[in-house]
């Protein structure tokens, strides 16, 4: 570790204890919200779910954001919490990191130095510690012991913007002898970085998804610890840990990019579950939570990014109003956009908004996003048509090859996706200037 990363590691110390003090003795004035207690017969990693809401709260409304939830163990400070689901009850998941044999107390308090100015109410309907074992060999629960503690960007704080939703994993296998274990975060949205419509045409959402720190295991020790840097720049990680052996991070641009130095006072764990994306988006492991979406929405409406009439690259229509398009190729010098056509319409709706470099030119699975008249309903949508275009890569062959439409969905006025079927079809692959029809 540098001399910077020596002085910025002692910097934030003095400055977390302080904080730490601080928020606590206010917690404790305003008196825990829950508790619960828990006996531990060996060393584990604990988590713990929360099923709580912000009483008139929303995501939306300048003001009214969210509460914070302080949670502490055995009266330490371990994290906080921003109800982002607002008035509804949602069951939030966070990692506490690794506790030593023997009883614990794990509270929850209003944190009202962090709560928004007219939500200093929260309600807490369910408390429950989940520990995980740790010392065994089982791949999830290595994945687990050494999640990543993030510390939120200096500029979000108390300004409800940016902020990790969700986490999740991925194992993956690299022959012969290594394995990887890749961490990722979604965040409400990004204040700097692509633009929102264009993030809509290329991703299919306007939540960022950043992977944030990967281990390469051999032999099942590991022998590198990378990160996503400023400007997506893989570094080797030389920071600090917490909690066991978490790596602490800190999200140091406006694109939710990050550094070792963890110099922020306000730390944010959201307990990171697997996921198995060999045949699925990154943007699929949203789906189980409608509230995502949501707030996704939300953010976007109170920073006036939503507009029935989009004014600029940054203004898009209610997400409810797109059909969201999910595929797999190879792009071989080539990029892909859909077109989708809809009952009682002789036009049809493109992904790249006639615009070339909105179209899709990587690799993979990926979602994309149309916008749609706003009655549309899903039973409406009566085909997509795929379209392969020339980049300016400079190869032999182009080709949008082994093409498949994954999945076809809209979100419900509640924000649940729903899928819309059209016929099973074989991968094909697409010279710049063919298209492929996928009907109901």
């Amino acid at each position: 570790m540098n001399s910077e990363s020596i002085f910025c590691v002692r910097l934030v110390g003095v400055i977390f204890l302080l904080f730490s003090s601080v928020a606590l003795a206010k917690s404790q004035a305003s008196s825990s919200l829950a508790s619960v207690s828990i006996d531990l017969s060996a060393d584990s990693e604990v988590g713990l779910e929360i099923e709580a809401r912000t009483p008139r709260g929303s995501w939306a409304q300048r003001g009214s954001e969210a509460a914070a939830l302080l949670i502490s163990v055995d009266g330490v400070y371990n994290q906080d919490l921003l109800l982002w689901a607002g008035d509804e009850f949602f069951r939030y998941r966070v990692l506490l990191g690794r506790l030593a044999a023997g009883k614990h107390n794990i509270s929850v308090a209003l944190n009202p130095s962090r709560s928004a100015p007219k939500t200093k109410l929260a309600e807490v309907k369910d408390l429950r510690a989940l520990p995980f074992l740790t010392g065994t060999s089982d791949d999830d629960s290595f994945a687990i012991a050494h999640a990543p503690f993030l510390y939120a960007r200096a500029n979000t704080i108390d300004r409800f913007t940016d902020i990790p939703l969700l986490m999740y994993y991925e194992i993956l296998q690299q022959p012969p002898t290594d394995k990887i274990i890749r961490y990722t975060a979604i965040f409400t949205n990004e204040d700097g970085g692509t633009q929102t419509a264009a993030l809509m045409a290329r991703w299919g959402r306007a939540t960022d998804i950043e992977w944030v720190f990967e281990l390469r295991l051999r032999d099942g020790k590991i022998v590198e610890e990378t990160f996503q840097g400023v400007e997506h720049e893989t570094k080797v990680f030389s920071g600090s840990r917490v909690n066991g052996s978490h790596p602490i991070l800190a999200t140091a641009s406006d694109n939710n990019n990050f550094s070792d130095l963890a110099c922020s006072a306000v730390r944010f764990a959201p307990l990171p579950s697997r996921a198995q994306l060999e045949n699925a988006t990154r943007e699929s492991t949203m789906d189980p939570y409608p509230q995502a979406y949501r707030a996704m929405t939300d953010e976007l409406t109170r920073e006036k990014r939503i507009d029935g009439t989009r004014r600029d690259m940054n203004t898009i229509a209610d997400p409810r109003e797109y059909v969201y398009l999910e595929g797999s190729s190879e792009q071989i010098g080539a990029a892909i956009a859909f077109e989708v056509k809809v009952t009682g319409r002789t036009d049809t709706f493109s992904s790249d908004l006639g615009i070339d470099r909105l179209r899709i030119d990587r690799s993979g699975n990926y979602r994309t996003a149309i916008r749609l008249p706003r009655d549309v309903t899903p039973n409406m949508v009566e085909r997509v048509t795929a379209r392969c275009y020339a980049t300016d890569a400079v190869v032999e062959t182009r080709s949008c090859k082994n093409l498949r439409l994954l999945r076809v969905l809209m979100l419900g006025q509640t924000f649940v996706p729903r899928e819309i079927p059209l016929q099973i079809q074989p991968p094909a692959s697409l010279s710049p200037g063919d298209m492929k029809v996928f009907s109901r």
